[in-house]
């Protein structure tokens, strides 16, 4: 019987990563918050004409989308840069 080709477990183990999944997130909702802070008419309605005592309405007239996103974009950047500087280590033994 022939046996199945394996996949190196480096590749996999550094896929699954922590570090690579949270980048991942981070960059994903850094995109969107992005693009809705740069296109806040087709990401939502800003038709409010002033602030009031709700929360959601005080950050009317503000950019937080495009800010909060370009900061996400960096947290994404410095865990895919700490992901890549240091790679997940498989299979080493500890004693």
């Amino acid at each position: 019987m022939a046996t199945p080709e394996k996949t190196s477990p480096g590749l996999v183990a550094r896929l699954f990563d922590i570090r690579s999944v949270i980048g991942a997130l981070l960059g994903i909702y850094g995109i969107l918050l992005t693009l809705a802070g740069l296109f806040p008419s087709v990401f939502g309605n800003k038709t409010h004409s002033s602030p009031s005592n709700n929360v959601v309405d005080m950050s009317v007239g503000t950019s937080a989308n495009l800010w909060v996103g370009l900061v996400m974009l960096a947290v994404a950047l410095i865990f895919a840069v700490w992901a890549i500087a240091r790679p997940a280590v498989v299979g080493a033994a500890t004693e």
